[in-house]
């Protein structure tokens, strides 16, 4: 399975509030990452989740 195939299979699995948080973290970068950039993003994104730093994507863009 070639690194494209197994970042799309990852996205699919991940839960619609952690798609918006790599979505959210996607566009503040504002590049294109490469697999290393993408794998530190998830990686702060399920840090936050974890430690409760999230908020309802709702909530935010009000």
């Amino acid at each position: 399975m070639s690194t494209l195939q197994e970042i799309k299979s990852a996205i699919a699995n991940l839960s619609p509030h952690d798609k918006a948080l790599l979505t959210a973290e996607l566009f503040a970068m504002n590049v294109e990452p490469d697999s290393a950039a993408l794998e530190a993003a998830l990686q702060r994104g399920l840090k936050d989740v974890e430690a409760g730093q999230v908020r309802p994507v709702e909530e935010v863009k009000q």
